[in-house]
């Protein structure tokens, strides 16, 4: 009964931005994100100390 009214009583926090703002954030972030991580991609393919010389571990 107690738990009741204190659920009753408890006054929602007004957000910084609405939920669709937060939503749209994150996903442009990991958009950026993942254009930052292919963009990368070749410089390790490029890198002179990847070339293996018949020495591949796998």
């Amino acid at each position: 009964m107690v738990i009741a009214q204190i659920l009753a009583s408890e006054e929602l926090a007004p957000l910084v931005m609405p939920a669709w703002a937060w939503a749209a954030t994150f996903a442009a972030g990991f958009a950026l994100l993942a254009v930052a991580a292919l963009a990368n991609r070749e410089v390790s393919k490029r890198n002179p100390r990847n070339s293996s010389a018949g020495h591949d571990h796998h």
